[in-house]
């Protein structure tokens, strides 16, 4: 399980290295695009390529934040309180984000499919882009969200405690 747990710990990293180049991509083109308009050219399609690559970058960072624990968390309150109130809470919270983003990833993986088979673009006139990328983004990124929701639990049973934020957190890397 060791393994399999550091493969997907690897691939979840490398997505948020990946989303880093798309932010870093995105300051580039916006740059471009501000010189361009002071010299009066112009550079079609920079609204919908960075629209579509914004929603990339935040769904594929989210899996990394939940591993993590660097989600939103009260932790004044989450760690005043005793370990047999702690742990039922931090598993009824993990329950929730595993109901929360396995809605949204099933949701979502008709609309991503059907953007693949038809060859859905967003973009009006010069410029279409593809709709997919955008669209499997949230499938893969509430996907693991979901699962290392789960994860999260396996290891409050296993150790006996909430982890309540990330100064707590045991890096699983």
């Amino acid at each position: 399980m060791t393994t399999f747990m550091r493969g997907i710990d690897a691939f979840t990293r490398g997505l948020m290295v990946f989303t880093a180049f798309c932010a870093f991509g995105i300051a580039f083109w916006i740059l471009l695009e501000v010189v361009a308009r002071n010299a009066n050219l112009h550079i079609y399609g920079a609204a919908e390529y960075i629209s579509n690559f914004l929603i990339v970058i935040v769904f594929l960072q989210l899996p990394y934040a939940v591993r993590m624990h660097g989600m939103l968390s009260v932790d004044i309150f989450a760690s005043s309180l005793p370990t047999r109130t702690a742990v039922p809470l931090s598993i009824l919270a993990s329950m929730l984000g595993i109901v929360f983003f396995g809605l949204i990833a099933a949701g979502s993986i008709g609309p991503a499919v059907e953007a693949w088979v038809e060859g859905q673009y967003e973009g009006e006139g010069v410029v279409d882009v593809p709709a997919w990328p955008a669209k499997f983004s949230i499938v893969i990124g509430c996907g693991l969200a979901a699962f290392f929701y789960l994860v999260r639990i396996v290891e409050t049973c296993r150790t006996g405690r909430a982890v309540t934020g990330v100064s707590e957190a045991s890096s699983p890397y």
